[in-house]
């Protein structure tokens, strides 16, 4: 998990850096100043940028962190939910997805993917696909205005083992290939084991019981 636990640490190095009102931070691996939620002489964002959106239309509140170029978003962008739990990590190139991206559910990696990013600076891109039957090669021409398409594998993992689910090859957002995987017994063993030990799950013995004399009944008397 040290991945994950570096990801958390560029996380925090944000947040401090968005509740200080963008000052001066030191980096401790180059002892060198980093200036947070800057812009250029254009108003533009330029460099490491810490963004939290509020709840708004019924969707949660997160926060990301990553860069900006003269206000086009680049490189690798961290997302978080309202808990601070890691939810994504996206790469972009000119504004719009491009290359690996991966999906977490509370902290839990279960998804890897691929995207293509368009150019938004034409009308049309072109994108090399590869027939999955006699392994030719072509370009296809493609609305730029579309932004990014998925195009390449996608992996799918269970959250709670890490055991790949499923596989899956795009090209230019058709989907050209599937495999599921079946759980072999060994895992079988082990995920059920693993369940059972949850502290929702009553077989495990471990649920929640409230002290002695705080139980109640849906009718209010105590039990």
């Amino acid at each position: 998990m040290k991945f994950f636990r570096n990801c958390f640490f560029v996380v925090l190095i944000s947040c401090f850096a968005f509740n200080s009102h963008a000052q001066n931070s030191t980096a401790a691996d180059t002892g060198s100043k980093i200036n947070f939620n800057q812009t250029d002489a254009k108003g533009k964002r330029d460099g490491m940028w810490y963004i939290h959106q509020p709840a708004r239309m019924g969707e949660d509140s997160y926060s990301e962190f990553g860069s900006y170029d003269h206000g086009i978003k680049f490189g690798k962008w961290y997302k978080t939910d309202n808990d601070g739990e890691l939810v994504a990590i996206e790469t972009f190139k000119n504004n719009v997805l491009n290359g690996e991206v991966k999906y977490f559910d509370k902290g839990h990696l279960y998804c890897v993917g691929h995207y293509r990013g368009l150019n938004p600076s034409q009308k049309y891109d072109t994108v090399m696909v590869v027939d999955p039957v006699t392994g030719a090669q072509s370009l296809v021409s493609v609305l730029a205005e579309r932004g990014s398409l998925k195009h390449g594998t996608w992996q799918y993992y269970d959250p709670l083992t890490g055991r790949l689910e499923k596989e899956q090859e795009y090209q230019v957002d058709d989907l050209v290939y599937s495999k599921e995987f079946a759980m072999a017994s060994v895992d079988s063993a082990y995920y059920k084991k693993k369940v059972q030990m949850l502290p929702h799950n009553a077989a495990s013995g471990h649920y929640y019981k409230p002290p002695a004399g705080k139980q109640h009944s849906l009718t209010g008397t105590s039990e």
